[in-house]
């Protein structure tokens, strides 16, 4: 089997009401320079990394954001569950997610290739939901660990993307050439 037959596709996994007032909170809330996971104290290197972070939390003085955290801890949730069900895998559990965090790509941000899971991060599953298309560039690419087949995924508002996060899917956030991208990245154990 090749291992992109891992990488699932769901589309419109909320209401568009719903995704319409995600895309308006995320241009109203403020975000931090994103590190580089693993790296000590998650150094920031706009060399590697030129992305901006909103990480969500249920503990929080703003309900909103706690709304937005549990609507989108439980749409990952049924996600990856949806994933581990069509995949056929046997005894797939996922214990908890790791982290919820809103990514704002702007003009020229990026992120290189990389891959998710880390001995100071392990991970085993990973997720992005794209929110919007109203940009140019900033595609999530894939390619084989070879780096022998290089793929896209195309840009769909409301799509959520379900992989592993091990060594065998490094991907990549092509540089954004017009507008803002944003998405919600989630990771599971």
């Amino acid at each position: 089997m090749e291992i992109k037959n891992f990488i699932k596709i769901y589309d419109e996994v909320m209401p568009i009401e719903v995704l319409s007032n995600l895309i308006r909170y995320c241009s109203k809330i403020e975000f931090d320079k994103a590190g580089i996971v693993g790296k000590s104290g998650g150094e920031v290197d706009f060399n590697v990394r030129r992305t901006y972070i909103h990480s969500l939390t249920p503990i929080s003085n703003s309900m909103t954001e706690v709304h937005w955290t549990n609507f989108l801890q439980t749409l990952f949730f049924n996600g990856i569950s949806r994933y581990g069900t069509d995949l056929k895998m046997i005894d797939f559990k996922i214990n908890r997610l790791l982290d919820i965090a809103i990514l704002k790509y702007e003009n020229t941000g990026f992120y290189t290739w990389h891959v998710d899971h880390g001995d100071t991060v392990p991970r085993t599953i990973s997720c992005i939901l794209l929110l919007n298309n109203d940009y140019e560039g900033g595609n999530l690419c894939f390619r084989n660990p070879d780096g022998s087949e290089e793929w896209e995924v195309d840009v769909v508002p409301n799509r959520l993307i379900i992989w592993p996060s091990n060594f065998l899917y490094p991907h990549t956030v092509k540089p954004i050439t017009k507008g803002i991208r944003y998405s919600v990245v989630a990771w599971a154990i």
